[in-house]
């Protein structure tokens, strides 16, 4: 079954109407964070803080219910609490923080990935594996160094991506009517 095929099934049952909502949401959403980015992503930031927060006491109170996991769901459950405060009792350094933490860990996982490609990519996996895991180094140490520099331009990155994945959900939407 081809991937087209497989997400057209996993679309079926949803209304067409609801798909173009959430494109139009998409565009929306990625034109605010290329025009006005540092209110957007406070808005965006002040909205994973709260939803922390909420995550945190539902797993504290869950624990009336259900007691299985119990130290998980302590751990998660103030980490959930002090986060949401944390991010809540300081918006905009939160804005700067979270994205930078990101960054750096993007980076991280680009270095990794781009170790264990290089890798692969000596034991047999070709010249393209060892040229891609070069590049993914590269841009994972770039990140790390400077990640205040990949935080200013996340919004941006992923305004593009808002707009061009809202455009493909419009368009996807028309198309199943």
């Amino acid at each position: 079954m081809t991937a087209t095929t497989m997400s057209g099934q996993a679309r079926q049952g949803v209304p067409w109407w609801l798909m173009l909502v959430q494109g139009i949401a998409m565009v929306l959403i990625g034109l605010l964070l290329l025009f006005n980015p540092l209110a957007t992503v406070l808005v965006i930031v002040v909205f994973i803080g709260a939803s922390w927060f909420v995550s945190g006491v539902t797993d504290l109170v869950g624990l009336i219910w259900d007691r299985s996991n119990l130290v998980w769901k302590v751990i998660s459950g103030v980490i959930g609490i002090w986060a949401g405060l944390a991010v809540l009792g300081q918006p905009f350094m939160s804005t700067i923080l979270l994205p930078t933490i990101y960054v750096l860990i993007l980076g991280i996982t680009g270095v990794i990935f781009g170790g264990v490609q290089v890798y692969q990519g000596l034991k047999g996996g070709g010249w393209g594996a060892t040229a891609l895991g070069i590049v993914n180094i590269i841009i994972g140490f770039l990140l790390v160094m400077n990640p205040l520099a990949g935080a200013v331009a996340l919004p941006f990155v992923f305004g593009i991506f808002a707009i061009a994945g809202g455009i493909v959900a419009i368009i996807a939407a028309f198309r199943a009517r």
